[in-house]
């Protein structure tokens, strides 16, 4: 018996031993039913659209199903784990963010990640150092000075207070440092100054 089908991702999962929803662990069993009945079957992949008769009349006959609620009567309706967990990421995440823009706290860590989904896709090595510069609790003087460890929130360049975003943008003690980075920074296309999500992402 030979099957034609234009879903490529159907058959890419049957191979697959490590995917198990529904669908395809019934298909696999039909499949190894219909092998103790001495039955061969033959799995093949065609084009969809491209004027093959058979599929175009497949095609026509699964959308008439799909509109036809004449009897009521639902041909599948069960839902892949797969679908579910991704929906209840989904969601969670919706949540996730709703709680991060209107918390009171973490601002400066929030101009570096404003979407919480971010952290999840970034590959970046999580250092002492990175993790200060993202909360803003770090040993800057004014951080330090905020919980009364110093009575001097200036930066010893003397221009203003000792701040992540002061040192990321303005100290002239560190310009040979920034000099380098806006250079890697523009001629990679990007402008400066970026965002402090900018930086993290690019």
């Amino acid at each position: 018996m030979a099957i034609y089908t234009d879903g490529k991702v159907t058959l890419d999962s049957l191979k697959n031993n490590t995917i198990h929803n529904v669908l395809i662990d019934e298909i696999r069993n039909m499949v190894r039913n219909l092998t103790q009945q001495n039955w061969t079957t033959y799995f093949s992949w065609v084009e969809a659209h491209a004027g093959i008769e058979g599929n175009d009349i497949a095609d026509t006959l699964a959308k008439e199903a799909a509109q036809d609620e004449k009897d009521g009567t639902y041909v599948y309706d069960r839902i892949p784990i797969s679908t579910i967990a991704s929906r209840v990421k989904e969601e969670g995440l919706k949540k996730w963010q709703a709680q991060w823009e209107k918390a009171v706290n973490g601002a400066n860590c929030r101009s570096f990640f404003p979407k919480v989904d971010q952290s999840f896709k970034l590959r970046i090595p999580i250092t002492p150092e990175f993790t200060a510069i993202i909360s803003g609790h770090g040993k800057t003087k004014a951080y330090l000075n905020r919980f009364k460890l110093t009575d001097n929130p200036m930066c010893p360049c003397n221009e203003e207070e000792q701040s992540v975003e002061h040192l990321i943008y303005v100290c002239s003690i560190l310009e040979p440092n920034r000099s380098d980075m806006i250079k890697h920074i523009t001629t990679r296309g990007g402008i400066w100054p970026p965002t402090n999500n900018e930086i993290v992402n690019k």
